[in-house]
Protein backbone atom coordinates (compact mmCIF):
# COMPACT_ATOMS: atom_id res chain seq x y z
CA UNK A 1 0.00 0.00 0.00
CA UNK A 2 3.14 2.27 0.72
CA UNK A 3 4.12 1.96 -2.90
CA UNK A 4 1.23 2.58 -4.27
CA UNK A 5 0.50 5.84 -2.43
CA UNK A 6 3.91 6.64 -3.10
CA UNK A 7 3.26 6.02 -7.22
CA UNK A 8 0.31 7.85 -6.45
CA UNK A 9 1.88 11.29 -5.08
CA UNK A 10 4.70 10.79 -7.29
CA UNK A 11 1.86 11.09 -10.20
CA UNK A 12 0.03 13.70 -8.40
CA UNK A 13 2.97 15.66 -8.39
CA UNK A 14 4.14 15.21 -11.72
CA UNK A 15 0.49 16.82 -12.59
CA UNK A 16 1.01 19.56 -10.65
CA UNK A 17 4.32 20.51 -11.83
CA UNK A 18 2.72 19.96 -15.75
CA UNK A 19 0.01 21.88 -14.62
CA UNK A 20 2.32 24.71 -13.21
CA UNK A 21 4.24 24.93 -16.50
CA UNK A 22 1.30 24.90 -18.18
CA UNK A 23 0.00 28.27 -16.37
CA UNK A 24 3.61 29.52 -16.94
CA UNK A 25 3.34 29.17 -20.37
CA UNK A 26 0.26 31.15 -20.42
CA UNK A 27 1.24 33.52 -18.58
CA UNK A 28 3.98 34.41 -20.47
CA UNK A 29 1.84 33.70 -23.74
CA UNK A 30 -0.57 36.61 -22.06
CA UNK A 31 2.46 38.70 -21.33
CA UNK A 32 3.80 38.84 -24.38
CA UNK A 33 -0.16 39.26 -26.05
CA UNK A 34 -0.11 42.51 -23.92
CA UNK A 35 3.61 43.47 -24.65
CA UNK A 36 2.57 43.34 -28.68
CA UNK A 37 -1.08 45.30 -27.78
CA UNK A 38 0.73 48.23 -25.54
CA UNK A 39 3.38 47.73 -28.90
CA UNK A 40 0.75 48.65 -31.06
CA UNK A 41 -1.16 50.95 -29.44
CA UNK A 42 2.59 53.23 -28.74
CA UNK A 43 2.92 52.76 -32.47
CA UNK A 44 -0.78 54.25 -32.48
CA UNK A 45 0.08 57.04 -30.66
CA UNK A 46 3.22 57.74 -32.38
CA UNK A 47 1.90 58.25 -35.49
CA UNK A 48 -1.26 60.37 -34.67
CA UNK A 49 1.14 62.57 -32.85
CA UNK A 50 3.14 62.53 -36.03
CA UNK A 51 0.28 63.49 -37.89
CA UNK A 52 -1.08 65.68 -35.44
CA UNK A 53 2.45 68.07 -35.49
CA UNK A 54 2.00 67.62 -39.27
CA UNK A 55 -1.49 69.38 -39.43
CA UNK A 56 -0.54 71.50 -36.54
CA UNK A 57 2.75 73.12 -38.69
CA UNK A 58 -0.21 73.00 -41.90
CA UNK A 59 -2.59 74.97 -40.07
CA UNK A 60 0.43 77.57 -38.93
CA UNK A 61 2.04 78.01 -42.52
CA UNK A 62 -2.11 78.48 -43.86
CA UNK A 63 -2.75 80.65 -40.85
CA UNK A 64 0.17 83.07 -41.63
CA UNK A 65 -0.71 83.34 -45.50
CA UNK A 66 -4.14 83.64 -44.57
CA UNK A 67 -2.93 86.75 -42.34
CA UNK A 68 -0.57 87.65 -45.12
CA UNK A 69 -3.61 87.99 -47.58
CA UNK A 70 -5.65 89.81 -45.16
CA UNK A 71 -2.65 92.37 -44.87
CA UNK A 72 -2.15 92.71 -48.53
CA UNK A 73 -6.41 93.04 -48.77
CA UNK A 74 -6.19 95.88 -45.85
CA UNK A 75 -3.39 97.64 -48.03
CA UNK A 76 -5.09 97.35 -50.89
CA UNK A 77 -8.55 98.43 -49.63
CA UNK A 78 -7.21 101.76 -47.68
CA UNK A 79 -5.47 102.28 -50.94
CA UNK A 80 -8.46 102.23 -52.99
CA UNK A 81 -10.53 104.20 -50.11
CA UNK A 82 -8.28 106.67 -50.18
CA UNK A 83 -8.72 107.38 -53.96
CA UNK A 84 -12.09 107.21 -53.17
CA UNK A 85 -11.79 110.17 -51.03
CA UNK A 86 -9.38 111.87 -53.11
CA UNK A 87 -12.28 111.78 -55.85
CA UNK A 88 -14.76 112.69 -53.50
CA UNK A 89 -12.49 115.65 -52.09
CA UNK A 90 -12.25 116.82 -55.97
CA UNK A 91 -15.96 116.40 -56.67
CA UNK A 92 -17.17 118.48 -54.02
CA UNK A 93 -14.16 121.42 -54.00
CA UNK A 94 -13.29 121.47 -57.49
CA UNK A 95 -16.29 119.60 -59.58
CA UNK A 96 -19.33 121.09 -57.92
CA UNK A 97 -18.35 124.86 -57.65
CA UNK A 98 -17.25 124.53 -61.41
CA UNK A 99 -20.19 123.60 -62.58
CA UNK A 100 -22.05 125.89 -60.56
CA UNK A 101 -20.00 129.11 -61.68
CA UNK A 102 -20.29 128.10 -64.96
CA UNK A 103 -23.97 127.35 -65.48
CA UNK A 104 -24.42 130.48 -63.24
CA UNK A 105 -26.49 128.48 -60.89
CA UNK A 106 -27.73 130.34 -57.77
CA UNK A 107 -24.78 129.97 -55.28
CA UNK A 108 -27.35 128.22 -52.63
CA UNK A 109 -27.22 125.06 -54.82
CA UNK A 110 -23.74 124.42 -53.67
CA UNK A 111 -25.08 123.37 -50.21
CA UNK A 112 -27.64 120.91 -51.70
CA UNK A 113 -24.82 119.69 -53.86
CA UNK A 114 -21.82 119.14 -51.51
CA UNK A 115 -24.40 117.57 -49.12
CA UNK A 116 -26.14 115.06 -51.49
CA UNK A 117 -22.38 114.35 -52.86
CA UNK A 118 -20.64 113.61 -49.99
CA UNK A 119 -23.68 112.24 -48.14
CA UNK A 120 -23.57 109.03 -50.89
CA UNK A 121 -20.05 109.07 -51.25
CA UNK A 122 -19.38 108.87 -47.57
CA UNK A 123 -21.66 106.01 -47.20
CA UNK A 124 -20.32 104.26 -50.09
CA UNK A 125 -16.58 104.12 -49.21
CA UNK A 126 -17.57 103.44 -45.21
CA UNK A 127 -19.69 100.58 -46.71
CA UNK A 128 -16.71 99.61 -49.10
CA UNK A 129 -14.33 99.65 -46.06
CA UNK A 130 -16.31 98.11 -43.49
CA UNK A 131 -17.16 95.05 -46.71
CA UNK A 132 -20.58 94.04 -45.51
CA UNK A 133 -23.04 94.07 -48.85
CA UNK A 134 -26.51 96.04 -47.05
CA UNK A 135 -25.79 99.45 -45.45
CA UNK A 136 -26.12 99.17 -41.57
CA UNK A 137 -27.06 101.86 -39.31
CA UNK A 138 -24.24 103.01 -38.31
CA UNK A 139 -22.85 103.60 -41.94
CA UNK A 140 -25.60 105.87 -42.67
CA UNK A 141 -25.26 107.58 -39.54
CA UNK A 142 -21.44 108.50 -40.79
CA UNK A 143 -22.61 109.99 -44.01
CA UNK A 144 -25.10 112.36 -42.75
CA UNK A 145 -22.92 113.68 -39.97
CA UNK A 146 -20.31 114.08 -42.49
CA UNK A 147 -22.27 115.43 -45.00
CA UNK A 148 -23.61 117.65 -42.69
CA UNK A 149 -20.00 118.76 -41.53
CA UNK A 150 -19.01 119.50 -45.05
CA UNK A 151 -22.01 121.58 -45.96
CA UNK A 152 -21.52 123.25 -42.64
CA UNK A 153 -17.86 124.06 -43.44
CA UNK A 154 -18.93 125.49 -46.30
CA UNK A 155 -21.52 127.53 -45.80
CA UNK A 156 -19.49 129.77 -42.94
CA UNK A 157 -16.72 130.26 -44.89
CA UNK A 158 -19.34 131.48 -48.00
CA UNK A 159 -21.47 133.87 -45.47
CA UNK A 160 -18.52 135.21 -44.00
CA UNK A 161 -17.17 136.22 -47.29
CA UNK A 162 -20.79 137.91 -47.70
CA UNK A 163 -21.15 135.30 -51.07
CA UNK A 164 -24.67 133.94 -49.82
CA UNK A 165 -27.32 136.10 -49.85
CA UNK A 166 -29.79 135.45 -47.80
CA UNK A 167 -33.65 135.88 -47.81
CA UNK A 168 -35.16 139.29 -47.12
CA UNK A 169 -35.84 139.08 -42.61
CA UNK A 170 -33.68 136.22 -41.93
CA UNK A 171 -30.73 137.34 -39.54
CA UNK A 172 -27.33 135.89 -40.42
CA UNK A 173 -26.50 135.42 -36.99
CA UNK A 174 -29.69 133.33 -36.51
CA UNK A 175 -29.14 131.21 -39.55
CA UNK A 176 -25.78 130.41 -38.39
CA UNK A 177 -26.56 130.19 -34.82
CA UNK A 178 -29.26 126.99 -35.42
CA UNK A 179 -27.48 125.54 -38.04
CA UNK A 180 -24.46 125.41 -35.22
CA UNK A 181 -26.53 124.42 -32.70
CA UNK A 182 -27.79 121.56 -35.22
CA UNK A 183 -24.46 120.12 -35.80
CA UNK A 184 -23.80 120.10 -32.12
CA UNK A 185 -26.76 117.71 -31.82
CA UNK A 186 -25.90 115.46 -34.76
CA UNK A 187 -22.40 115.24 -33.11
CA UNK A 188 -23.58 114.52 -30.27
CA UNK A 189 -25.89 111.95 -31.10
CA UNK A 190 -23.07 110.32 -33.28
CA UNK A 191 -21.13 109.61 -30.01
CA UNK A 192 -23.97 109.25 -27.83
CA UNK A 193 -25.61 106.13 -29.79
CA UNK A 194 -22.55 103.98 -30.67
CA UNK A 195 -22.20 103.65 -26.97
CA UNK A 196 -25.81 102.84 -26.40
CA UNK A 197 -26.34 100.37 -29.56
CA UNK A 198 -23.17 98.39 -27.89
CA UNK A 199 -24.99 97.91 -24.67
CA UNK A 200 -28.15 97.18 -26.15
CA UNK A 201 -25.76 94.23 -27.80
CA UNK A 202 -24.31 93.31 -24.85
CA UNK A 203 -28.00 92.93 -23.00
CA UNK A 204 -29.44 90.92 -25.80
CA UNK A 205 -26.52 88.54 -25.97
CA UNK A 206 -26.62 87.98 -22.40
CA UNK A 207 -30.20 86.89 -22.70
Amino acid sequence: MAAEEEKVLEKTVDELNQQRIDLEKEINNLNLIKIEKLKSINDELENKIEWMDKERIKATKERDNLLRKVRHSNDKNWKSALKMITILGVLDLVVIPAIITLLAIPLQWIFVSLGLVTFFGVMLIVNYMSGTSPFNTGEIRKAITVSLITVYLAFVPLMAFGLVVFPVGNSAQAIVTNFTWLIGAVIVLYFATRPLEEYIKTIANKK
